[in-house]
């Protein structure tokens, strides 16, 4: 068995499609995006409560579909609270600014 090397993301080639149409829409906010990424966190936990319980009802053919599922739900879930205490740790901080 051979591992493969890991390769880096080069920031410029990652997908950002939605945000150049968002531009010219004029229409994107920033409560869109969080409102839209947190759906997405809620589909993987969904997705992984689902794999879940067909795992304890034997229907799962390959566990490793679970485990994988539950690593990505609680690595976006991690994500989720660190972008959340950053948000809470900037509006601090501008709520201590003096005028």
């Amino acid at each position: 068995m051979t591992i493969k090397n890991i390769k880096l993301t080069n920031s410029n080639n990652l997908n950002t499609s939605s945000a150049k149409s968002a531009k010219n829409d004029g229409k994107f906010t920033f409560k869109d995006l969080l409102y839209r990424e947190l759906e997405k966190v809620n589909s993987l936990q969904k997705d992984m409560e689902y794999l879940n319980k067909k795992l304890v009802i034997g229907e799962v053919d390959n566990i490793h579909e679970v485990v994988i599922a539950a690593e990505k739900a609680e690595m976006a879930l991690q994500i989720t609270l660190q972008i959340r205490n950053k948000v809470l740790d900037a509006y601090n901080e501008i709520m201590r600014m003096q005028l």
